[in-house]
C-alpha cells in the first residue's frame, strides 16, 4: 500500500515535470510561479511571526 502511494506521487511529479518542460518558453508560467513563491513565503513568514 505504501509503495503504491509512493509510485502515485512519483507519477504525478513526473507528469508535472514534463508539463513544466513542455511549457518552459511561456513567460506567464514563470511569472505565475514567481508570484506563487512570493505568496508562499509571505504566508509562511506571517504564520511564523504570529504573536499570539
Amino acid at each position: 500500500m505504501v509503495l503504491n502511494i509512493i509510485d502515485s506521487i512519483n507519477g504525478v511529479a513526473d507528469n508535472f515535470k514534463e508539463w513544466i518542460i513542455n511549457n518552459s518558453s511561456n513567460p506567464l508560467l514563470w511569472i505565475g510561479l514567481f508570484f506563487l513563491g512570493i505568496l508562499v513565503f509571505v504566508v509562511a513568514y506571517r504564520a511564523l511571526n504570529k504573536q499570539g
